[in-house]
């Protein structure tokens, strides 16, 4: 990577953080200043203001919020919960892990329906009608989405979805479809997934 922009109140905590992620990646990419057109990452430090103005700004340049109170923001592409280990963040950040497959500014189209991940909501074209999803909910579609041309069976949601906790089971997958597809099938909506061999696809 390039060129990374640091976005944080505390200089000595974004001058310490520049020294950690140059010494990572092996070269002097790391900048403490506002991004500009040559950016290819921009870290910014719970400010989701700070994140709204910078994607509003450069909508394909890549945000990172660390943020002590929020699990998403529309305005990133990845939040990292505080406290957090370094090492993982540096790992997944050479590793080129740390950004998703699917990025904030994406809409995910199948049928008539639209996903926006990041807001957690689809949108039907057939009734025009806006639904709210849970977390859950919109890691199941996105997760059926990028592996649409197969058959997700339910291990295999329940590792990716859930991680194996150990509360949850088969049934919990089960429940979290049905109520999805009793949400978003109303008033004549498309089926949105499909029961096949044990296991969901996307309708697409």
């Amino acid at each position: 990577m390039n060129k990374i922009n640091i976005i944080f109140s505390n200089q000595i905590v974004a001058e310490d953080l520049a020294q950690q992620i140059n010494r990572c990646l092996g070269n002097e990419c790391v900048e403490i200043s506002e991004p500009d057109k040559t950016s290819e990452l921009v870290i910014i430090d719970d400010d989701e203001h700070k994140a709204k103005i910078t994607a509003a700004k450069f909508a394909e340049l890549p945000i990172v919020l660390f943020s002590s109170g929020l699990e998403t923001s529309e305005y990133a592409d990845v939040v990292v919960r505080k406290p957090f280990r370094l090492y993982d963040f540096l790992t997944a950040l050479k590793n080129k892990t740390l950004l998703p497959k699917i990025r904030r500014k994406e809409c995910l189209n199948f049928k008539e329906y639209s996903l926006y991940p990041i807001k957690k909501e689809i949108v039907s074209a057939i009734s025009g009608k806006v639904f709210k999803l849970t977390e859950k909910e919109v890691a199941i579609l996105k997760y059926l989405y990028l592996n649409a041309s197969e058959i997700s069976e339910k291990e295999e949601l329940l590792e990716n979805v859930w991680g194996y906790s150990a509360e949850v089971t088969t049934h919990t997958v089960e429940t979290h479809i049905y109520r999805l597809r009793q949400k978003v099938e109303q008033d004549g909506g498309s089926q949105l997934i499909i029961t096949e061999n044990n296991g969901y696809r996307l309708n697409i």
